[in-house]
C-alpha cells in the first residue's frame, strides 16, 4: 500500500505487522503519523452484523477522549477501500524514541530510573482507564521512550477493538502470554483495568532484574506457572530492593483480581513511598557495648564510684528475673539496644527457658521454629509486630528486628536462588519491620542482627553477596554475629571477618557492632575504625551457635582476669591463682601490675573475686574508649600496631607462664593489621 493516499493521508512505507492489524507510517500536511490497518478477517464480522452501531466504532470514540503526555494520542479514523476491499484505519500520533525492551538492555537503571518510567506507565493507563479503555496487551514493545526520557504508551484500546471480534469468532485468546494475567488466560474477553495492573508487576520486575517472575520453555507451562504457582521473589535477584517495591509486586501479581491494587493512586502511593533511612547517628566514634546478664550489683557499685556504662545490650529474655538490671538501664540513663532472642527461638531448648516461652512470640507449644512457620505476608508482620511490641515497652532508643542464626538450616550457603533460607527470611523481616515503624510512626533506630558461621565469610562469592545485600538495607545499625571467632581463628578467618565487618560500615555508611567478641579482635576493630563491639564483663567474648542448641551450666571453674597489655582475658583457675601470681610477679610484672581502684591495695585473692575482675574490666575498658577516641585516623593505625608488637614482646618475657601458642593470635594479627589498612584504602 506504500504510495496510496487514503483522505489526504499519504502512506509512506510499511512499518511492521502485529496483532492488531498493519502499521504505516503516513503523512499529511508535512507531518508524520502512524496508520493502524485493520486486518479485515477480524472487524468484517463485527461490523456485519451490527452495521454503523458497532462495537468498532464505540472503541475508537473511546480512543478519542484519551489525551495524555503518556500516550500515542488518536488523530484521526476512517473506512477506505483498495483493490474490492473495504478496510478500516486509525490514525495515531507517531511514536519516536526505542522501545522500552531495547531501552532496559542498553542502559543501567537504577531503582529511581525505574520508578520515572513506571510513574508515567501509571500516568498513562491512569487516563485510558479512565476512558473505560483496558490496554490487554501492556508490554515494553508497547512502550516507548525518548531521548527525554519520556514515556508513550502504544496500542491501548486498539487491542479491545481486536479482542471483542476475533475471540468471538474464533476462540483466540489475545496478549503475550509471560504479561498476561491469570484471568486474562482463562476468558480473555471479561477482564477489567485489573488485568493491566498484573501487567504492571511483571514489567516492574522485569525493570528492575531484566528477568520475570516466571519461567517456561513453552507457553502452556508459562501459562500453567501464571495460574498454579507463586511467582519467583525479586529478593532471589535484587536481595537489596526496598520492601514496599517487593511487596508492590507480591500485590501486582495476586492471582486474584481483588487482592491486587484497586486502583492507580494505590499503586502510586506505593511506589512513591518516601522510605528514606532514619538520618545516621552522626559522626561515627569508637564504642563498647556492655552484654549484660547479672551485672545489676556490679553496675551499682560501678556507678557509685564515680563510673559510667556508656552502652549495653539486654537479651530479653532476661525480662523477668533480672529486673535490677532493668532498673539500672532506666535509672542511669544507659544507651541499650534490646536482644529481642529470636535467635534462641529456632532451637528446641527454647522450652525449657521461662524468659522465652512468655515472649508473646515464642513458638506455640514445644515445637521449635522453622522457615515454613513464616510463609506468608500475614504471619511475617505478625511476628515482626510482636517481637516490635515488646521492644517498645521498655523505652529503648533502638528497635533491633526479628533475626536468625543464617545456618541453621544446615546449609553452608546463604546465597541461594533455589531455596528459602534464614538469611533471605531475616532480610524480609528487617525490610516488615521498617515498614511497620514507618506506619505505626515509631521514631527509633533500626538496628539488624546477622548471625553467620565464618565459613561465609572465608568463601569469596558469599562474602561479596552477603555485603552487596546488607550495604541496601534500610537499616541504621547493624550486629554482626559471626560463629567461633576466637583466639583459635586461623588467619583467613579473622582477617575475612575483620575485612567484612570493615567493609559494611564503609559502604553502608552506617554503624556497626561486631557481635560478642574478645578483647584483642574488638579493640583492633575500633582502632581500624569500626564503630563498636560487644562482650561481657570478662566474659560472652565469643559467639557460636551451640549456645542456644545446647543447654548448658553457665558456671566453670575458672575466672578471667583481663590484662590490657596482653589485649587478652586470662583465665585463671578458681582454686588456684599461681598463672596470676606467675604474671605480676616476673620480671615485667611491675608493667602489668594495674592500679585501678578494684586492683590497687587488694592481694591476689581479692583481685580475683568476680566481682572485682568484672569492675576492673570496665573500668579499664572505659579507659581504653576513652584513649581511641582521642586519636585521629594515623595515630590509631601507628598505636594499634605498636599495641601489637609490645603485646608479644610481653608474651615472650612470660615464658614458661604462656607457650607460644597461647600468643599465636597476635603473630596472626601482625600480618593480619598491615593487609586490613591497605585493602580498605
Amino acid at each position: 500500500m506504500e504510495g496510496l493516499i487514503v483522505n489526504d493521508y499519504k502512506i509512506i512505507k510499511y512499518i511492521g505487522k502485529g496483532q492488531f492489524g498493519t502499521v504505516y507510517l503516513c503523512e499529511k500536511n508535512l507531518k508524520t503519523y502512524a496508520m493502524k490497518i485493520f486486518n479485515l478477517d477480524y472487524v468484517s464480522l463485527e461490523y456485519n452484523i451490527n452495521g454503523e452501531n458497532n462495537r468498532i466504532k464505540r472503541e475508537i470514540e473511546a480512543l478519542k477522549r484519551v489525551k495524555h503526555k503518556n500516550t500515542i494520542n488518536y488523530i484521526d479514523d476512517g473506512y477506505f477501500e483498495n483493490n474490492n476491499q473495504m478496510y478500516i484505519y486509525v490514525i495515531m500520533e507517531q511514536a519516536k524514541g526505542i522501545e522500552l525492551r531495547k531501552y532496559m538492555y542498553e542502559h543501567e537503571l537504577s531503582l529511581n530510573d525505574v520508578i520515572a518510567i513506571m510513574n508515567q506507565i501509571i500516568d498513562a493507563l491512569d487516563c485510558i482507564h479512565k476512558s473505560n479503555i483496558v490496554h490487554r496487551d501492556l508490554k515494553p514493545e508497547n512502550i516507548y521512550i525518548d531521548e527525554n526520557k519520556t514515556i508513550k504508551l502504544l496500542d491501548y484500546g486498539l487491542s479491545k477493538i481486536i479482542d471483542f471480534t476475533s475471540i468471538t469468532s474464533t476462540g483466540n485468546t489475545i496478549g503475550t502470554p509471560i504479561y498476561m494475567s491469570p484471568e486474562q488466560i482463562m476468558d480473555s474477553k471479561h477482564i477489567d483495568y485489573r488485568s493491566d495492573y498484573y501487567s504492571v508487576g511483571v514489567i516492574l520486575f522485569e525493570l528492575l532484574t531484566k528477568r520475570f517472575p516466571y519461567n517456561g520453555t513453552n507457553i502452556n507451562e508459562i501459562y500453567y506457572k501464571i495460574l498454579n504457582e507463586k511467582p519467583i521473589s525479586i529478593l532471589q535477584y535484587v536481595p537489596e530492593i526496598p520492601n514496599y517495591i517487593d511487596n508492590l509486586i507480591i500485590a501486582l501479581l495476586e492471582k486474584n483480581v481483588y487482592k491486587r491494587p484497586d486502583s492507580v493512586d494505590n499503586i502510586k502511593k506505593i511506589l512513591n513511598k518516601n522510605n528514606k533511612d532514619m538520618e545516621n547517628a552522626g559522626e561515627i566514634i569508637p564504642n563498647f557495648y556492655l552484654r549484660l546478664y547479672n551485672e545489676s550489683t556490679i553496675m551499682k557499685e560501678f556507678y557509685k564510684d564515680g563510673n559510667k556504662i556508656e552502652n549495653a545490650i539486654f537479651p530479653i529474655n532476661l525480662q523477668t528475673n533480672q529486673k535490677g538490671v532493668l532498673n539500672q538501664l532506666s535509672k542511669n540513663n544507659i544507651n541499650y539496644i534490646f536482644d529481642p532472642s529470636t535467635i534462641r527461638l529456632t532451637y528446641d531448648t527454647f522450652s525449657d527457658i521461662r524468659g522465652l516461652v512468655e515472649l508473646p512470640y515464642a513458638p506455640n507449644g514445644y515445637d521449635k521454629y522453622e522457615i515454613s512457620d513464616f510463609d506468608s505476608i500475614e504471619k511475617k508482620r505478625e511476628y515482626v509486630k510482636n517481637v516490635v511490641s515488646e521492644q517498645l515497652k521498655y523505652n529503648s532508643d533502638y528497635i533491633l528486628a526479628p533475626f536468625h542464626a543464617s545456618n541453621n538450616s544446615g546449609f553452608v550457603s546463604i546465597k541461594s536462588e533455589n531455596i528459602d533460607t534464614w538469611f533471605t527470611l531475616d532480610v524480609k523481616l528487617l525490610k516488615e519491620t521498617k515498614d511497620y515503624m514507618l506506619e505505626n510512626r515509631i521514631n527509633k533506630k533500626l538496628v539488624m542482627g546477622i548471625c553467620i558461621k565464618k565459613d561465609i565469610l572465608t568463601t569469596a562469592s558469599e562474602r561479596e553477596y552477603l555485603l552487596n545485600v546488607l550495604t541496601g538495607l534500610p537499616a541504621d545499625m547493624y550486629i554482626v554475629y559471626v560463629d567461633t571467632i576466637d583466639y583459635n581463628s586461623n588467619m583467613s578467618e579473622i582477617y575475612n571477618y575483620m575485612l567484612t565487618l570493615l567493609k559494611l560500615q564503609k559502604f553502608s555508611r552506617k554503624p556497626v557492632i561486631a557481635g560478642r567478641i574478645n578483647s584483642a579482635f574488638g579493640l583492633i576493630l575500633l582502632y581500624l575504625g569500626l564503630y563498636a563491639f560487644e562482650s561481657g564483663a570478662s566474659r560472652f567474648e565469643s559467639y557460636y551457635e551451640e549456645l542456644y542448641s545446647e543447654k548448658s551450666n553457665p558456671y566453670n571453674m575458672y575466672v578471667t582476669y583481663y590484662i590490657p597489655q596482653l589485649l587478652k582475658n586470662i583465665s585463671i583457675s578458681r582454686k588456684d591463682p599461681s598463672k596470676l601470681v606467675g604474671i605480676l610477679y616476673s620480671k615485667v610484672g611491675a608493667e602489668l601490675k594495674c592500679n585501678c581502684p578494684y586492683c590497687k591495695g587488694k592481694n591476689i585473692e581479692e583481685i580475683l573475686q568476680e566481682k572485682n575482675c568484672r569492675l576492673h574490666f570496665l573500668y579499664n575498658r572505659n579507659k581504653e574508649i576513652d584513649y581511641i577516641r582521642s586519636l585521629d585516623k594515623k595515630q590509631k593505625i601507628d598505636y594499634i600496631t605498636r599495641y601489637i608488637d609490645n603485646a608479644i614482646n610481653y608474651y615472650q618475657e612470660l615464658n614458661p607462664v604462656f607457650k607460644s601458642n597461647d600468643w599465636e593470635y597476635l603473630k596472626k594479627l601482625q600480618k593480619i593489621v598491615p593487609d586490613l589498612v591497605k585493602d580498605l584504602e
